[in-house]
């Protein structure tokens, strides 16, 4: 029973690629999403 237990306790490591992932990658795809609908009500008129 001790085996399973410890295997339930584990977290997950904090390094430094995780961190970067989470400060850098989320705002890089939020700004992407913002610049998408951007430039689509810029121009109304290209097809979809």
């Amino acid at each position: 029973m001790e085996p399973q237990q410890e295997d339930l306790e584990k977290k997950g490591t904090l390094d430094l690629t995780s961190v970067l992932y989470i400060v850098g990658g989320v705002p890089a795809i939020v700004g992407f999403i913002v610049l998408l609908f951007t430039l689509v009500n810029l121009f109304p008129e290209i097809p979809a």
